[in-house]
């Protein structure tokens, strides 16, 4: 079962009327985690936020959050209570209704607004502190970014170069006033022309100008022309781009991989090292 975490709060709607809970709901404990329990409501709460009938499905989640939450408690982390209120105004909010409208829907249930806080605190933290908390310590390396960039396979090594295109009426001028040292933004305005900045691949040029640009190296500056222009082009730097996406998207990509791992081995752990019982 994958939960929406904190953004399913932010973006979507709980849906309060898709399950029916007799009225009056006995608070008994299903489960416990390191004998801390899991009650009833905390079920019936979980079926109302994950918009499901599977019982099964919300205990292994309620587990796998309670889980996260003693092991992120024990390391001082929590939930300050003003993100818990903001979480209650944002679903009272999505749902079109006040606070007291949310608990009177609760009501209905058996359940309370104290109720969905204490769920919410868990959820909360078992999802965006956890994230939290692996961000510390997952980090992308620039041998792996390298990687995922040759898987990708659509990698293109493109060149940011500066380009002045001068008629060849003006080429008497140019000559005089021409100086390695200007700068070609410096010469385009005495010539009273624009001074371009392209990426270019290879073989986006004219073939004269762009063999002269491959040739070079960063820092260089190059001459072409034909019988209309001179071009002159000063080769800034060199880089690889992945097509489609970007370098930051394939860091965010590895990121969460490897956040799902090491969440789901945190999960194994703890699992391993707990007293999980299920009384149902």
């Amino acid at each position: 079962m994958v939960s929406g975490g904190f953004k399913k709060i932010l973006g979507g709607v709980l849906l309060w009327t898709t399950l029916s809970f007799s009225a009056v709901l006995v608070d008994k404990v299903v489960a416990s985690v390191n004998s801390e329990p899991i009650l009833e409501s905390d079920i019936k709460m979980g079926m109302l936020y994950y918009a499901t009938t599977n019982r099964k499905d919300v205990i292994d989640k309620l587990i796998e959050d309670m889980l996260l939450y003693q092991f992120l408690i024990g390391r001082g982390m929590q939930v300050p209570p003003e993100l818990i209120e903001q979480a209650l105004v944002n679903i009272a909010r999505v749902n079109r209704m006040t606070l007291d409208g949310i608990a009177q829907e609760l009501a209905k249930e058996g359940l309370t607004l104290q109720d969905l806080r204490r769920f919410l605190e868990r959820e909360i933290l078992a999802t965006q502190g956890l994230i939290a908390f692996l961000e510390r310590e997952v980090r992308v390396s620039d041998v792996e970014l390298e990687l995922e960039k040759l898987k990708s396979g659509n990698i293109r090594v493109v060149r940011n170069i500066e380009l002045l295109v001068i008629d060849r009426r003006d080429e008497g001028k140019l000559k005089i006033i021409f100086s390695p040292e200007k700068g070609l933004d410096a010469i385009a305005k005495e010539m009273g022309a624009s001074l371009e900045k392209l990426r270019v691949a290879r073989g986006d040029l004219v073939e004269f100008l762009d063999k002269e640009v491959w040739k070079a190296s960063p820092g260089e500056i190059v001459f072409a022309e034909d019988k209309d222009y001179v071009y002159i082009a000063k080769v800034l730097s060199q880089e690889e781009i992945t097509e489609g996406k970007s370098i930051e998207e394939l860091r965010e990509e590895i990121l969460l991989r490897k956040m799902e791992t090491r969440r789901q081995e945190l999960l194994e752990r703890l699992r391993r090292n707990s007293f999980i019982k299920i009384i149902q």
